[in-house]
Formats: structure tokens, sequence, C-alpha cells
């Protein structure tokens, strides 16, 4: 009579994994508590895949994240200004900047969102600040100093900190589209006293003057020539996601896109972006004298 064989081998059991049971009591913290610490943990390891198309798989998921984060954050009384809210800040500043390039041809409904949120939180850190700004001329040279002062108050370095990071944020994204929008931000990154509690942000206010120095020759420069077709912010582009109905090419770069801005002064040479329009100008000056 034949027997029966038992396998010695472990049966699979149907259990979540310590991750997942992990992600499961955040959500619920999230949800039910309101905890910001929840939302940050979860958008630090939820894993995000872009593939060779672009497209992205849970960066939205992680933005939502970053959006309740923020949100919660700013419902508290007082608003918590502290290292957890430093690096949401930070994270949600990298997961825009990464994004950009997308959303130029697919449409994300979360960046505009998120970038709503950051210059709201600006403004409410600058309202909570206990010192003014400085004034930040528009002229040659910049006269700002990116040397460390004297902090009043832990909650005020942090607040500088995140002021200075949102601002370059902002100036950095406006800086190919919009000249005016650029400056406007870069004056602000500099009006914000320098910090002593992270070396990042003195360098991106060194960035800062470098970059607006350059903005404000070029913008004499023009001021001088020609007057430039009128860009829209990159900013602004991707919030509305407005576009004409067909593509038209960089008369620079030849580069196909919807909704470029055109030459104000012959309406007919398109343009992705200043670079293309400076390096395009000492031809299409010529032919756009004829007009």
């Amino acid at each position: 009579m034949p027997t029966l064989l038992l396998s010695s081998s472990k049966t699979f059991v149907n259990e979540k994994s310590p991750l997942i049971h992990q992600n499961d009591q955040l959500e619920s913290q999230l949800k039910q508590d309101g905890s910001i610490e929840a939302a940050y943990q979860l958008a630090s390891t939820t894993e995000y895949i872009h593939d060779a198309q672009g497209k992205c798989f849970n960066c939205d998921k992680i933005a939502n994240y970053y959006l309740a984060a923020l949100r919660l954050n700013k419902s508290k009384q007082p608003m918590q200004l502290n290292a957890m809210l430093l690096a949401i800040v930070q994270q949600t500043i990298a997961l825009i900047q990464s994004h950009v390039d997308v959303s130029r041809t697919t449409h994300l409904p979360w960046l505009p969102m998120l970038m709503a949120e950051l210059r709201e939180l600006g403004k409410l850190v600058k309202d909570d600040s206990a010192q003014a700004d400085r004034y930040i001329p528009l002229s040659l040279p910049v006269n700002a100093s990116t040397q460390c002062q004297q902090p009043l108050s832990m909650r005020e370095e942090y607040g500088r900190t995140i002021r200075i990071s949102i601002y370059h944020c902002r100036a950095n994204l406006c800086e190919d589209m919009d000249l005016n929008k650029a400056i406007t931000y870069y004056r602000k990154c500099l009006s914000v006293y320098p910090t002593q509690l992270d070396s990042q942000q003195q360098k991106l206010q060194s960035s800062a003057k470098i970059a607006l120095e350059h903005l404000i020759a070029d913008q004499h420069k023009d001021d001088k020539s020609t007057i430039r077709p009128k860009l829209p912010s990159r900013t602004s582009s991707v919030s509305s996601g407005a576009s004409s109905s067909c593509s038209m090419s960089c008369s620079n770069c030849g580069v196909e896109k919807r909704g470029m801005p055109v030459c104000s002064r012959c309406k007919s040479q398109y343009y992705c972006g200043i670079r293309c329009l400076k390096a395009h100008k000492p031809v299409h000056d010529l032919e756009c004298r004829q007009y």
C-alpha cells in the first residue's frame, strides 16, 4: 500500500510584510490623528518609478502625502517651524523640480497644488517672522551679504531657512520663461537674512545673488534693444495647462511644443524660452525690422 509523503516545507501564509503593516499604521495615524510625522514618513518611504516614456508611478501618491503634511501644519496653532517641516519643504521642492520637464507633456494636477501650498507657506512664515527683511535694490552690483547673522531663535532660523528654499525654487522655475518673476523671487531669496541652521541655504543665496546680477544685466541689455516677446511663466503654464490646438516649432532649436510664446512685433517667430530667444536674436532682429 503506497505511503503518503508529507512535505516538510513551510506553508505560505498570506501575511502582510512588516513594511505594509507599518504603512497601514501610518495611514491610520494620518487619517485619524492628523499626524504630520505620519504623512512625512509615508512620503519618504513610498517607492516611485519613472519609465522610459517619462510616465510616473506613485509620484502622485507621494505628492498627496506632502500636500497633507503642509496643510496639516498650516492648521496648527501656532504653526510648527521645525526640522520636520524643513525636510518636508526641501523634499517637496525636489519632487517639483524633478517633474518640471515631465509636466510639459503630461498633465500633473498635483504639481500646481504643491507650488501653491509652498507659496502660501512662504507668506505665512514671513508674517510669523519677528524681523523685517532686508531691502535688495534693483541695481548692479547686487549688494547683499550671504554671511550668517546672529540668530534670534530656532523658530526664526527655521523660518528663514524655509523661506530661502521656497523663494529660490520659485525663482529657478521662472528663470527660463519669465525674467521679471525670476528677478522678483531672487530678490526675495536674498532679502531673507542668512541663517546658521543649514549651510545649503548660504549656497542658495550665493547662487541667487549671481543669478540676479546676470538677469538684471540681461534686462538692461534687452531694454536698450528691441522689445522682447512676452513669455508666460513656467509656473503659470504648468498650473493652467493652456495650449493652442496645434504645435509650433521653436525658431532657434526646432523643438515642437504647444502654446509657445511668439514675438510680439512680427507675430511669426516662436521661442520655447528666453535662452533660445537670445541665441536667435541677431538673426531675428534683421527679419523683425521688416515688420
